[in-house]
């Protein structure tokens, strides 16, 4: 099932993050597309993406897991980080 993701962060993510994430990210089977912007402060990360998951549950978790995986950013996805998730079917 496909599922569309959008996970809003409260972080200070640079280019170099940034592209890792996205990198890694390519190398899951289920994660089809994925896009990451920052806002223009540098203070918000916005990620989208498509996912091909067997629920929300396990859509979600498929790209906490390549954020919170990628190097020197292992706490990036922590309580209070989260400021907007949505979850679509496809």
């Amino acid at each position: 099932m496909m599922y569309r993701v959008e996970l809003l962060l409260a972080a200070d993510v640079d280019d170099e993050a940034l592209h890792e994430i996205l990198v890694r990210a390519n190398t899951y089977a289920i994660i089809e597309e994925i896009e990451a912007t920052r806002d223009d402060g540098g203070e918000h990360c916005l990620f989208t993406g498509r996912v091909d998951a067997p629920n929300l549950e396990a859509a979600l978790g498929s790209i906490l897991t390549v954020i919170a995986q990628t190097s020197g950013h292992v706490g990036l996805v922590e309580e209070g980080s989260l400021r907007r998730v949505v979850i679509e079917r496809e």
